[in-house]
């Protein structure tokens, strides 16, 4: 029997690579996009079955227009569900935007917590799989980051809670927690990022942080990172495997910064602030 799979945010990058190596091995694909373009497009790519669902996981009534559609069209059962539509938001807190905070929260956070719950019905009735993207910023907070790892952290500690309280049901729930990734979320957001410093604050309100705004620069000007597809091989094992693991880090420079974790806060701040306020 094909099995139904939801992956959210299929336009590029993770997403893309992911409904794709599904679809090329057997899975039937709903692949949720917020413009219909950017589904026709995957749908000529992709060797197998791949059906556009519009939807934009910040906004409840396109979840619950998905969702429907789902239930029609999978017969009532959803085999998985891969929660990877996100924004990235770097850069100083004090030069970020209270709308931009408020979206980066909406679409990680709220808008996976709450296509979750819409889907809950349908996979119960597999039972299907949920696998959350997260990231290593979700594991360790890293200054210049604070609210995209503030919305990873959420999602770590949804995946957490969830894991058990579907446990019941035979749904499992798998964090894939990647380093870099070579994907278009980053250079959009370094971009937008770099406009924001511009625009936002005095001069010397944005000279204050020049030390760790050059830095971040630097970090996103570096090539590097994983290729999608590797990650959509990741999330791949994480629906089919016999016995998944709860979560999945990847990517040497993911499992490099989790070796900070196991410092003492005081020693592993000073380690962090050398490289930025020196």
């Amino acid at each position: 029997m094909m099995k139904n799979v939801l992956v959210t945010g299929t336009s590029t990058g993770i997403g893309h690579s992911t409904a794709l190596e599904l679809a090329r091995r057997g899975w039937r694909v709903f692949a949720g996009v917020r413009k219909e373009a950017d589904g026709e497009a995957l749908k000529r790519e992709a060797e197998g079955e791949v059906h556009i669902v519009l939807l934009d996981v910040a906004d409840e009534a396109s979840i619950d227009s998905a969702t429907a559609l789902l239930a029609e069209q999978t017969g009532g059962e959803l085999h998985g569900l891969v929660n990877n539509a996100g924004v990235y938001l770097g850069g100083p807190l004090e030069l970020m935007r209270p709308d931009e905070i408020r979206k980066t929260l909406d679409v990680n956070v709220t808008g996976l917590l709450l296509l979750t719950r819409a889907c809950l019905p349908l996979l119960r009735a597999a039972p299907g799989r949920i696998v959350n993207i997260s990231s290593i910023s979700g594991l360790i907070a890293m200054p210049g980051v604070s609210v995209y790892a503030a919305s990873k952290h959420a999602v770590e500690a949804v995946t957490d809670a969830l894991r058990v309280e579907l446990q019941p049901f035979g749904i499992k729930v798998i964090a894939v927690e990647p380093g870099g990734v070579k994907t278009p979320i980053w250079d959009k957001g370094a971009k937008r990022d770099a406009a924001a410093r511009e625009d936002r604050g005095t001069a010397e309100t944005r000279e204050l942080y020049a030390p760790l705004v050059r830095l971040l620069e630097k970090l996103n000007a570096k090539p590097g990172g994983l290729p999608p597809e590797a990650l959509a091989e990741v999330v791949t094992e994480a629906l089919e495997s016999a016995k998944p693991k709860n979560r999945y880090l990847v990517g040497k420079d993911a499992k490099a910064l989790k070796l900070l974790t196991r410092l003492p806060d005081g020693l592993r701040d000073k380690t962090i602030a050398a490289k930025i306020w020196r």
